[in-house]
């Protein structure tokens, strides 16, 4: 019988990650935070998301699984939103038909809202295949390899080649392997390596990782090392970031509020952005001066972008709620029994 109990610190790894997701999406973000929570805050989500992987009996079961719990809830809320902007938008008019026909291109940059939801249902189809490989070393390798040719590609690849002007393919499929190696060292994490780190999983240890973590974020650029370089430090950042994260989230304490936003990061990704659009709007008009000035001032900034991130995170409990409670397929979940 499979354990379907959710496991405490994957859904506290997920609210940390989901909170600074939204607060990088938000005008009062600052480059200082982002340099902080960049290198771990998706990486993290990849890295559960192997982690809670559990190897189906055949790629046909894990292809019903997968399109039932991502590609059609992101079906469904990439569409909402298209049709939500045609109503309550604050830009310029968008065309229906070209936002829906980018929407199905998945073009990374190019009207792609739910992009990572796209991108970790196509990394899943190729992901089924490589936990078969018996030696996980040559595994992993063999994914950081392509991981990095990836990476070197959108980094090097003509940006006029294609008529969308990025070397971005549709569907994702030049992040495939990028997204692929983290989940690779997440469903590798579980067992040996899970409890060796929680045997080092002091607060001094905690301390010297964090003092290495930003450290290397202070002083280390592309300026400084190059572009293929800085590719392979970022590897190094984002595999101690995603470290940090697990550890903490070891000894955290949780609560019903973290658990449940970790447990409902989907609706969270999908539905933030509409909502910090009219929050937003609704800030601009009641206090548009002062509001715009705190924007030019770092520490105001800080402390507006987290404030509004909390709020979007309490107000976003509301249609969570209705959403497992009326509409659970939305998500690819099963109405709850009664008691």
């Amino acid at each position: 019988m499979i354990n379907t109990k959710r496991v405490e610190w994957v859904d506290i790894i997920k609210y940390i990650c989901i909170m600074f997701v939204m607060l990088s999406h938000l005008e009062t973000n600052t480059e200082i935070m982002k340099s902080f929570y960049t290198p771990f805050c998706l990486t993290g989500f990849f890295f559960v998301s192997g982690y809670v992987y559990r190897q189906p009996e055949s790629f046909v079961v894990l292809l019903k699984k997968k399109s039932k719990g991502l590609l059609l809830p992101w079906f469904i809320f990439s569409n909402l939103n298209i049709l939500a902007s045609q109503v309550i938008s604050f830009k310029a008019n968008r065309c229906l038909k070209t936002e829906v026909l980018k929407n199905l291109l998945q073009i990374r940059g190019y009207g792609d809202g739910l992009w990572f939801v796209a991108a970790l249902f196509v990394a899943f189809i190729p992901f089924y295949y490589v936990v078969k490989i018996e030696n996980r070393n040559i595994a992993v390798i063999f994914i950081f390899i392509l991981s990095f040719i990836s990476k070197l590609y959108v980094e090097f690849f003509p940006k006029n080649f294609f008529p969308w002007g990025k070397a971005a393919l549709p569907w994702h499929l030049e992040y495939i392997f990028q997204a692929m190696l983290w989940m690779l060292l997440g469903y590798y994490f579980k067992g040996e390596v899970e409890e060796f780190v929680d045997s080092k999983n002091t607060r001094l240890n905690r301390f010297i990782l964090l003092f290495v973590y930003l450290v290397l974020i202070a002083f280390l650029s592309e300026e400084l090392l190059g572009k293929v370089g800085w590719i392979a430090a970022s590897y190094i950042i984002s595999l101690l970031g995603v470290l940090l994260l697990i550890m903490l989230s070891k000894v955290l304490k949780t609560n019903n509020y973290i658990e449940y936003v970790g447990a409902n990061t989907l609706i969270y990704f999908a539905l933030h952005g509409k909502l910090y659009a009219v929050v937003q709007r609704v800030l601009k008009c009641k206090a548009g001066t002062m509001y715009c000035t705190c924007l030019h001032n770092i520490y105001y900034s800080i402390i507006i972008s987290v404030l509004i991130t909390i709020l979007l995170s309490l107000i976003l409990i509301i249609p969570s709620f209705i959403i497992n409670r009326w509409f659970p397929w939305m998500v690819g979940r099963k109405a709850a029994k009664k008691a």
